[in-house]
């Protein structure tokens, strides 16, 4: 283990460098797949791993506390002696000018307590207490939030410099911390969610299930065995069909047929049950598939209303009676009713609210006009369409994600839901309702861990990147040297047998150049930035071809002169892991490269003959591979695709926008 000393040479030392950048990877990767109970012992291992091989005495993650304002928390941390532990809180006011750094995103980084400014007197004398000696403290940065805490690190010892690219390193570490941290965070809001979605379903106070491709009832709520008079436990051994009044049978049939077929999404239909007791029940039967993530039926989400009642009151009875269960129904999210016959539209309180809709607007179809005037420009265009289409009769409903500019609030993010309940004899929607929600919270977190992992991967590859360059620049260039030198003497050696084994000497070091030249390569290939994606993929299949490695068909299309850094990175990276995957898995040698350009952007197809896989076994598995391509090809809003089976070889396919995405 390197002392504090033996720590400081990590800057000038490619082994203890080499060493430390190994750690630093490994730590990225455990923490790509934390399940939220592994991440606080996560952390901890990992300061230990840090500490003791830097030297460190101290490391305490601090965060401030949600309850008590200015009263920061240990939640996390290494002591290299045993016993000694942080205190339970402690007060800003002990260390007010670290506090403000911290707060404003600056790092600290000190060799003594005496480097302290004249206005950090405090926070000297509170250090001096603590026994510390040098200190280097980060801050804990989420997207463009304020800090959530800091991570400090401290010598007790002596004292010890901080060089720049060390500060840099743990830097990163303290961002793998808080992405480990803030995605802790949103799973367990998750998983609470989903929790709610359990109680919803058991307590809704309509009915609910869960049905089979087959017609069996896989789960029920109390409220359905009610509609229909059936014990849970008896209603769980029959199928839908046995409840349905035979006149509809053949109409629900062929509706189910048209959802599984993708024809519909879904389907509402008023439809007559026979309940235990032979009576007849009237239900709203609202009808939807879930699909897995290949796009095969897993089962249907039923959700039944007893409209018994209604069907035996008059038409406008009716009619007030389905306003006021759609309102029910969808409690909690904004509701409008648009009468295009009459020209008006009914909106509630929180349509209002969420649209900023002003009084004087709300006559005749002034609410329209002014949802439509206030629509993003960006965004206008596709929620004009869907609207026509909804209301040309070639869509039942719509569902869309799109801008929509508040008068007071500025830019916020609705969620919209619409189906027509009425239309002419020509199919033109007369009376439509829907639902709008405000999901701008979710959209800003989406979009703030997408920026965290994608400045954790640009770090990742500049990191590779430097150590690329010093393994090029520096240990082959030695070991040429120490080759040539070798050569240089090997003639005049004292002896046949001296003189052989220096020759093999030496050619074992030009080897030993020629291999770490290969994995400088392999960690930042300069040819992608000198030369561009298809050179570079060309000069990654030549190199795998030469080392045996793999036998290779490379097809490659001219590609755009304006193509994105991010883009092209993303791909070649995609491609590296592919080849990867068909080199150690799929049992066969040979494979194909193609690059097209489609749709504004690129298509990378990797295929090989092999042994082949199931994906959908395999996403229940860890496959770190995988994943990575992944979060690179979703970072530049790019799509993966992964084409397998036993016995049927792999295509893995990647589409990337050639423009890449905002830096």
């Amino acid at each position: 283990m390197p002392t504090v000393s033996e720590a400081r040479l990590l800057a000038e030392s490619p082994e203890a460098l080499l060493e430390f950048e190994t750690l630093l990877a490994d730590i990225s990767t455990r923490f790509i797949n934390l399940t939220p109970g592994e991440v606080d012992l996560g952390i901890e291992g990992a300061l230990r791993q840090v500490c003791e091989l830097l030297g460190i005495d101290t490391a305490v993650l601090w965060r401030w506390s949600d309850e008590s304002p200015g009263v920061i928390l240990p939640t996390h941390f290494y002591y290299a002696h045993e016993g000694m532990q942080p205190p339970e809180r402690m007060s800003q006011e002990l260390f007010p000018w670290f506090a403000k750094r911290m707060l404003a995103g600056h790092q600290v980084a000190i060799a003594s307590l005496d480097e302290l400014p004249a206005e950090a007197t405090v926070d000297r004398e509170s250090g001096r207490l603590l026994g510390i000696r040098s200190n280097l403290t980060l801050p804990l940065l989420v997207g463009g939030q304020s800090p959530i805490g800091a991570l400090a690190f401290n010598t007790l010892q002596e004292e010890r410099h901080w060089p720049d690219a060390l500060v840099n390193r743990l830097q990163l570490i303290a961002q793998i911390f808080t992405n480990a941290l803030v995605r802790r965070r949103a799973d367990l809001a998750l998983s609470e969610s989903e929790q709610i979605g359990r109680a919803t379903f058991d307590q809704a106070a309509v009915g609910m299930a869960h049905v089979g491709t087959d017609g069996r009832w896989l789960r029920v709520n109390d409220k359905l065995c009610a509609i229909v008079g059936y014990p849970r436990e008896e209603l769980l051994q029959s199928t839908f069909r046995e409840i349905t009044h035979p006149d509809d049978l053949d109409s629900d049939l062929e509706l189910v047929r048209r959802v599984l077929s993708s024809e519909l999404k879904t389907f509402s239909v008023e439809k007559r049950c026979i309940r235990k007791d032979r009576s007849l029940v009237w239900v709203n039967l609202t009808v939807s598939l879930m699909r897995n993530a290949a796009g095969k039926p897993r089962h249907f989400i039923s959700v039944v209303e007893d409209i018994t009642d209604r069907k035996r009151n008059e038409e406008l009875l009716r009619a007030n009676e389905s306003r006021l269960e759609a309102s029910a129904k969808l409690a909690g999210l904004a509701f409008y009713e648009v009468d295009l016959g009459e020209g008006t539209v009914l909106i509630d309180d929180r349509f209002r609210d969420l649209c900023g809709v002003p009084p004087e607007r709300e006559r005749g179809l002034g609410a329209l006009e002014f949802w439509l005037d206030h629509l993003h420009p960006d965004d206008r265009e596709q929620v004009l369409e869907l609207r026509q289409q909804l209301h040309e009769g070639r869509l039942e409903q719509i569902s869309a994600e799109y801008r929509y500019l508040h008068p007071a609030q500025g830019c916020r993010w609705i969620q919209h839901e619409a189906r027509v309940a009425l239309r002419d004899a020509t199919g033109r929607a007369i009376n439509a309702f829907g639902v709008l929600c405000d999901i701008t919270k979710e959209k800003l977190a989406e979009n703030e861990m997408r920026e965290l992992s994608r400045r954790l991967i640009r770090a990742h590859e500049e990191e590779r990147a430097l150590l690329a360059r010093e393994l090029h620049d520096d240990v082959t260039q030695r070991l040429a040297v120490l080759a040539i030198e070798i050569g240089r003497v090997a003639p005049v050696a004292a002896d046949l047998a001296l003189e052989k084994t220096m020759r093999e000497v030496g050619e074992e070091l030009m080897r030993l150049s020629e291999d770490i030249h290969s994995l400088a390569y392999h960690l930042h290939p300069s040819v992608l930035q000198e030369l561009g994606l298809a050179d570079a993929l060309r000069a990654e299949c030549d190199r795998r071809v030469r080392q045996g490695q793999l036998e290779l068909s490379v097809d490659l299309c001219p590609l755009p002169a304006a193509l994105a850094k991010e883009a092209a990175l993303c791909l070649f990276r995609v491609a590296q892991e592919s080849l990867n995957n068909v080199a150690r898995h799929a049992g066969v040698r040979a494979a194909n490269i193609t690059l097209r350009q489609i749709d504004d952007g690129l298509l990378l197809a990797v295929r090989d003959q092999g042994i082949g896989f199931d994906p959908e076994h395999s996403r229940e598995r860890t496959h770190l591979g995988l994943a990575s391509m992944r979060e690179r090809v979703w970072l530049v809003n790019g799509t993966l695709d992964i084409e397998s089976g036993p016995g049927q070889g792999t295509t893995v396919i990647a589409w990337v926008p050639a423009a890449g995405v905002a830096p």
